[in-house]
């Protein structure tokens, strides 16, 4: 079906089935095995339960888990509501940095899942941005919106979220993506300061062996290219904000890259030190009564997306400023840092 032509599922309200229709690669396959192909975060004994509680249908109709699927079979599975799901997604909270009729670029918190996966089915950015803009049913007014993550943001990643309103340009954003024709500006507080004041990460990504989830990544030799480019904007005492421009855009190629060169991120849980960055760690001397917490999340924010508009062709820049919790974290440092180098008596 054309692209334009498809009905697209409305997130502003609950999840209750997932269908798919079955292609030549999945032809002659189980369908307990199929389903688990298509829904990883499920053992495929989970789906033999759901099949054998009728949670699932071939083309309409109950099956057994041992049947195999054929070309142009459709698949539904009956997906439980969870106690907690609201009746309709919320928009309010969201923080737009930029709209017009093609795209909306949105601040999107730390700790916020951009879209839905694995078991997080509501409560995700794409599911406020349908509460926003979706207009479905017969009493719905005004234009139908159906909007599209451009990109992607890690869930504990703050800033700049770029998303497009106008499906028919979906194509053309999501090529300058692909051909590296936004520039994407990152800041992120390392641990460790740099014996260089800026720098270019040029080493090859790829899964880590024996990881701990299916996206952690490592520099390997026989991963892809990816590059990553580097300046100090500021230091503390064992500590260092950085300017990041990453020129590729692999999976977690910032974290991956800085840990490499011995400055992981702040408070990042798969490359780093998972423990949040507390007063005592930037000057031991601080007494327990004065230790506080600065920063308990990933230090990495989107700070700054440049790209050419898809509809007017003219350059748009879209900035998100330092997020609160970071801003603080910085202003603690700054402090920090000043009192310990004060009372460091010289040799």
């Amino acid at each position: 079906m054309p692209r334009l032509a498809r009905q697209y599922r409305d997130l502003s309200v609950p999840v209750t089935a997932f269908t798919f229709t079955v292609n030549l690669p999945e032809v002659g396959a189980r369908l307990d095995a199929l389903l688990r192909a298509h829904y990883p975060w499920k053992s495929r004994q989970h789906f033999q339960r759901m099949i054998d509680r009728g949670d699932v249908t071939l083309n309409g109709e109950v099956r057994k888990a041992s049947v195999r699927v054929r070309k142009g079979d459709q698949v539904a599975v009956r997906i439980p509501v969870p106690a907690d799901a609201p009746e309709r997604e919320s928009a309010e909270g969201l923080v737009v940095l930029y709209e017009d009729e093609a795209l909306v670029a949105i601040d999107k918190p730390s700790g916020v899942t951009a879209h839905p996966v694995g078991r997080i089915r509501h409560g995700t950015l794409i599911n406020a941005l349908h509460a926003r803009y979706r207009r479905v049913g017969p009493d719905a007014d005004g234009e139908d919106v159906v909007p599209r993550l451009a990109h992607r943001l890690d869930k504990d990643t703050s800033g700049v979220l770029l998303v497009v309103k106008d499906r028919r340009l979906d194509a053309v954003v999501t090529r300058a993506f692909h051909r590296r024709e936004v520039e994407k500006t990152y800041l992120a507080l390392v641990r460790g300061v740099p014996a260089r004041g800026e720098g270019v990460v040029d080493t090859p990504i790829g899964p880590a062996p024996d990881a701990q989830t299916k996206l952690e990544m490592t520099v390997r030799e026989d991963g892809m290219p990816s590059r990553t480019r580097w300046r100090v904007r500021e230091a503390f005492a064992g500590f260092a904000l950085l300017e990041v421009e990453p020129k590729t855009g692999r999976t977690h190629q910032i974290r991956v890259h800085l840990r490499s060169i011995g400055h992981p991120i702040v408070a990042d849980h798969l490359y780093g030190d998972v423990r949040p960055l507390r007063a005592s760690t930037v000057d031991p001397a601080v007494p327990d009564t004065e230790d506080e917490i600065l920063l308990d999340r990933l230090a990495l924010h989107a700070h700054r997306l440049v790209l050419r508009h898809p509809s007017t062709g003219a350059t748009l820049r879209v900035e998100s400023p330092v997020p609160a919790d970071l801003g603080r974290a910085l202003d603690g440092l700054r402090r920090l840092s000043a009192r310990r180098r004060s009372t460091t008596v010289p040799a």
